[in-house]
Formats: structure tokens, C-alpha cells, sequence
């Protein structure tokens, strides 16, 4: 079963991101940046759905730590955020994001991302 790491420090907007998840998906939640790295480094997700604006290390500070693990090399990231200038999208691929989607986001298209990126038939 994939592992779908959600970090997001809105409380509605992670509810809603798991609620998106389909069942054959394990979903494992983070509301800080900081946790967000501990629980990609202690669970090894599949998928990151990680948000910019988050206390402590915000998106782009846990992007670049996901991408220095060894253990991470294999897990994807879509960044879900309200950040909508080009420079920010710019800065996210650039390290090392598999996409960026803006709030707010169609959860039809968050999946297919999802599935997508897993390698899973649409």
C-alpha cells in the first residue's frame, strides 16, 4: 500500500487532503516542518504532499532536506500551496519538486497527480 505523507500546518486544508486520499492509500499527516522531515525520514512515504507556508522549516526548507536523504531518494513531492508567483513554482522545482499545484486545486487533478507520479494505471 503506498504511504501518502500530508504536511500542512492548516488544519482544514489537511483534513480535506486526507479526506481527498482513496482507501488504497496509507495516509500519515504532519502539521509543521519540522515534523513533516521527521515523519518522512521515519515512514519513507511514496508521495509528499507538502504546503510552502508552514511554521519552523517551511515547504521549500523540508523539500530541500528530503532531497539531501539517501532514504528520500525515491519518494515523490507535490507541492500543494497558495503560492502562486512563477518565482516560488521556480524555486520548488528547482529543488527537486514532481509538481506544483495552487490552492485552490481540483482533488480530481491532485489525484491523477498522485497516480501519476506512483506509476498506477488512471
Amino acid at each position: 500500500m503506498p504511504k501518502v505523507l500530508v504536511a500542512d500546518d492548516d488544519t482544514r486544508m489537511l483534513r480535506l487532503l486526507v479526506l481527498t486520499m482513496p482507501s488504497k492509500y496509507e495516509i500519515l499527516q504532519a502539521t509543521d516542518g519540522e515534523e513533516a522531515v521527521n515523519v518522512a525520514l521515519s515512514s519513507v512515504p511514496d508521495i509528499i504532499l507538502l504546503d510552502v507556508n508552514m511554521p519552523g522549516l517551511n515547504g521549500f526548507e523540508v523539500l530541500r532536506k528530503i532531497r539531501e536523504s539517501i532514504k528520500l531518494v525515491n519518494t515523490r513531492v507535490i507541492m500543494v500551496t497558495a503560492r502562486t508567483d512563477e518565482a516560488d513554482r521556480s524555486l520548488g522545482m528547482q529543488l527537486g519538486a514532481d509538481a506544483y499545484l495552487t490552492k485552490p486545486f481540483s482533488p480530481l487533478s491532485l489525484l491523477q497527480k498522485i497516480s501519476q507520479l506512483l506509476g498506477e494505471g488512471a
